[in-house]
């Protein structure tokens, strides 16, 4: 049996699916069961006209880890259209709002006082969890989840803060799927939600994270916007390409990923790297 077809038997497909697969389905399956054989994905790919290109058990609901901070930051701009809230307003960061996980907010200093907008660029570029506490006891849990539900996304919720292991413990977690934060980009990206002035701010500060995940496997010159997030036997991304005239979103979700034995190897994050590239290949210019 060929390489690709043993790997793919691997990922749980039978030799007439591989046949009747797409080349880029193919690719994509391929890169999975090379970088985490062990993993179950969900993958949303279409192109920014709505048209779905790739789609793997998108429709999965899975803990969202930070990609759902999009939704957050979509709420400030909601509420700051409604007067009800403005970005350029301050929080004091206090000792009881210091929490691990990623973001360098939790090694500043008690008593510090912040704008809203300085959080929520900390919230995208660093996936600060202070940040994103702060910003989420602001607009409100329910609130953020009536938008949510407003805006058409059915699984997609908040229950609880960002590193609330307590809240983890007890069963709550904040939900999503690829296929709805996918869309959300998507809604960012053609300024189809809010103000196109609003999207325009979004857009420049998710465009302003790292070249990592679906970034590293785009070309420096091309715009992604994007998030990611990870939790324990969990690594995601979702974002958009900006490929000049034929845009495109990628929505990535990975769960019971194994920890690598090799340090400072991510096997998620390659996974996702790899899968990224595959897409590029398949929808960057010179496809047709």
């Amino acid at each position: 049996m060929r390489p690709v077809a043993a790997l793919l038997l691997l990922a749980g497909c039978a030799t007439s699916e591989y046949e009747r697969m797409s080349r880029l389905e193919r690719e994509v399956r391929h890169a999975l069961a090379r970088e985490v054989p062990e993993a179950a994905a969900s993958v949303w790919l279409a192109r920014t006209d709505g048209r779905e290109v790739l789609v793997l058990d998108a429709d999965r609901k899975l803990p969202a880890a930070s990609t759902i901070k999009i939704l957050l930051l979509v709420e400030g701009y909601a509420q700051e259209a409604e007067g009800a809230f403005r970005w350029e307003d301050s929080v004091t960061f206090l000792e009881e709002d210091r929490v691990g996980g990623a973001g360098s907010m939790q090694h500043e200093k008690p008593g510090s006082t912040w704008t809203y907008r300085q959080l929520a660029r900390r919230m995208i570029s660093e996936s600060d969890n202070v940040a994103s506490n702060l910003i989420l006891k602001r607009l409100g849990m329910k609130s953020v989840n009536r938008r949510a539900e407003r805006l058409g996304l059915e699984v997609t919720r908040f229950s609880r803060l960002f590193m609330d292991l307590d809240a983890q413990r007890e069963g709550r977690e904040n939900w999503t799927t690829a296929r709805e934060l996918g869309q959300l980009a998507r809604a960012i990206f053609r300024k189809e939600i809010l103000t196109p002035e609003a999207c325009e701010e979004m857009i420049a500060v998710l465009e302003h994270t790292g070249r990592r995940r679906i970034a590293e496997g785009v070309p420096k010159g091309i715009a992604v916007g994007h998030k990611g997030g990870t939790l324990p036997g969990l690594c995601h991304d979702v974002g958009w390409v900006a490929v000049p005239g034929q845009p495109y979103i990628l929505s990535i979700f990975l769960d019971n990923v194994y920890e690598s034995r090799r340090p400072g190897e991510d096997r998620g994050i390659a996974a996702i790297e790899a899968v990224a590239r595959a897409v590029w290949r398949a929808m960057g210019p010179g496809d047709e």
